[in-house]
């Protein structure tokens, strides 16, 4: 028992140190809980690492915690607020751009992560219980097809259920859509006013209320 702590605590120990040299701050500050991933400002919380899954999700993990280093690199806050609107669900789905906007900028930096945030996705969507085209389904759609779209490689089986989505509710503007936001990536502000531009012409303030 002793031996596998042992073990916990050195890939913990590595992780914390891959996050922050990813991250490029010393200052985040890393927590590990049961619940799921997430971040606040420079706090990242990690699910808390079973030998169990560190032998069989060792690089889900991985993915998840590069995920959000990436976001704390490449994500500015204030930009973000910027561009927030009264409607929750275009927020969400902002949020969710957003975060694919910053795992594909990362990608094209470390080849290792794109590998595992690629994977972690479509391991995600395979997991799902696909529903009705209810509001959440619209924000996950939205958020699988921006981060393939933008990493241009397509994701699998379950997939298809969310891309349909999306081209649905962006119909003939689907690829200029994307084909500008792909030329945003680096920068999160011009990418932000593509995206505001867009759902403010699709008329989406008003249809997804």
């Amino acid at each position: 028992m002793l031996e596998n702590d042992k073990i916990i605590e050195e890939f913990k120990k590595s992780l914390s140190i891959t996050v922050k040299s990813i991250g490029k701050s010393n200052s985040i500050e890393i927590n590990y809980v049961k619940e799921t991933a997430s971040i606040n400002n420079k706090i990242i919380n990690l699910t808390e690492p079973s030998l169990k899954s560190l032998k069989n999700d060792l690089n889900y993990i991985r993915a998840d915690a590069d995920s959000l280093a990436l976001e704390i690199r490449f994500h500015k806050t204030d930009i973000h607020k910027r561009f927030l609107s009264n409607n929750d669900i275009i927020n969400k789905i902002f949020e969710g751009i957003e975060k694919s906007r910053t795992e594909v900028k990362g990608s094209n930096i470390f080849k290792g992560i794109k590998n595992n945030i690629f994977n972690k996705h479509q391991a995600d969507i395979e997991s799902l219980d696909l529903k009705n085209k209810s509001k959440n389904e619209i924000i996950k759609a939205f958020r699988y097809v921006s981060y393939s779209e933008l990493i241009e490689k397509k994701l699998e089986g379950k997939y298809s259920f969310y891309e349909k989505i999306v081209k649905e509710k962006l119909g003939d503007k689907y690829k200029e859509f994307f084909f500008k936001l792909k030329n945003n990536i680096s920068n999160q502000e011009k990418f932000a006013e593509e995206l505001q531009h867009f759902f403010t012409e699709l008329n989406f303030y008003e249809d997804l209320k």
